[in-house]
């Protein structure tokens, strides 16, 4: 269901959820894919996915809900909130963490996967006078509209009551992406701050 799906943030993924069991799970920005691989690794948790695009919705458990308000969902529900792919499309980053504090039991954690503004490619280009082609807020079909460097991810964390367990650069290729040996190759020899993508797991502090 993840197979072929960017292996190398799954990787990731999974070697930083070594050991953990939850049994009330947020998927913001579920999607079927989402919620199956959630399913498939935490069998016995209940997961529920919200979207605000009701045909990413997975069939079961699902609303529509933007991410930057869940009133619907009461203080200190869940045990993790899993954010793939979703920070980049939210306009008030700060709203979200704040409710995903909100919505956070206490020790609750969070992982998040998003673009990296400072990722190589997006260093040349603007090298060379092109715009990144991971901000994008000016193409409303792709419509990135909030992305950041690395080490600002750092910051907004530990700025929003999050104690970070991990952060690490990741390449984000996936099977069908043009170019894929040699983004492997680089992804291989950078530093977390140059890669494709950032992954960050984080304990919230309350």
């Amino acid at each position: 269901k993840s197979k072929g799906w960017r292996p190398v943030l799954m990787k990731k993924m999974n070697k930083l959820l070594i050991g953990e069991d939850f049994k009330s799970i947020l998927d913001v920005g579920g999607t079927q894919n989402t919620y199956d691989y959630l399913k498939e690794k935490f069998p016995n948790s209940k997961v529920i996915s919200i979207n605000l695009d009701p045909e990413e919705l997975p069939k079961e458990n699902a609303m529509i809900m933007n991410a930057e308000d869940m009133g619907k969902f009461e203080d200190n529900m869940f045990d993790f909130l899993y954010v793939r792919e979703v920070l980049e499309h939210i306009y008030r980053p700060d709203k979200f963490l704040e409710e995903a504090k909100r919505v956070l039991k206490p020790g609750g954690k969070i992982m998040v996967s998003t673009p990296n503004l400072n990722s190589w490619h997006v260093r040349f280009l603007i090298l060379f006078g092109y715009p990144p082609t991971n901000y994008t807020p000016y193409q409303p079909h792709i419509d990135h509209v909030r992305v950041f460097p690395y080490r600002t991810m750092k910051k907004i964390f530990d700025m929003n009551g999050f104690k970070l367990d991990g952060i690490v650069g990741v390449s984000m290729y996936s099977e069908d992406t043009w170019m894929k040996s040699f983004r492997k190759i680089i992804g291989a020899i950078l530093p977390n701050s140059w890669q494709e993508g950032i992954l960050v797991k984080a304990t919230v502090s309350k």
